[in-house]
């Protein structure tokens, strides 16, 4: 069964064709591995408002968030916010680091940062909220979309739990790569033909 896969990026990597490469990717052997569900063609002229609401948009229906994580893709604010949005959501979430695909110029990049070693959360002493932060300039801060962020956006600062964490888990903090998302190379680890196993693997480990 295809899965509807939401990617998140860096859009310096469309250009210069390496996020092109994984999209492209459901082609390979024939097969459908997912339904691409990104949409960041149709909103380079958006305004942020706008763009907020195509990517919760584009997430509606999705399974699995899958990041492509270039040498910055850790510090882009919208990737952050998809991330912590899948999360709220309960979707699947990977990583897939591409700087070893060739882009245009036919040359790989150094390996970037991971994006889950940036972003981390705290669960309220009750076990009923979680609040999210990010990493910037060795320095754990409070996620705000907008800088002038009054509550515009506040599903990306906390979530209702409801009854989804222990006891053990209250007042505790995890970074997001400390939740079992995992991260893997498109090169070295064979997207190619293990691609559709890693998506299915994201599915099922989102029941948290």
């Amino acid at each position: 069964m295809a899965r509807r896969v939401f990617f998140s990026f860096d859009y310096e990597n469309v250009s210069d064709f390496r996020v092109n490469v994984v999209r492209n990717a459901r082609f390979t052997n024939g097969e459908s591995y997912f339904v691409d569900n990104s949409m960041w063609e149709k909103a380079k002229t958006k305004g942020e408002a706008a763009l907020q609401k195509l990517i919760d948009d584009g997430l509606t229906g999705s399974s699995v968030t899958a990041v492509l994580i270039g040498s910055n893709t850790y510090g882009r604010k919208w990737v952050k916010y998809e991330l912590i949005k899948s999360f709220t959501l309960g979707r699947g979430i990977l990583g897939i680091h591409i700087n070893r695909i060739k882009g245009k110029d036919q040359y790989i990049e150094s390996k970037g940062p991971n994006p889950f070693e940036c972003l981390r959360l705290t669960v309220d002493s009750e076990g009923k909220r979680i609040y999210f932060e990010e990493l910037v300039d060795r320095k754990w801060r409070e996620f705000k979309l907008f800088p002038d962020d009054n509550n515009k956006v506040s599903n990306t600062k906390h979530f209702s739990l409801g009854d989804k964490y222990n006891e053990n888990q209250c007042g505790k903090t995890y970074k997001f790569s400390e939740l079992g998302f995992r991260t893997r190379c498109w090169v070295n680890d064979n997207a190619k033909e293990n691609l559709g196993s890693w998506i299915e693997e994201a599915v099922n480990s989102a029941g948290r």
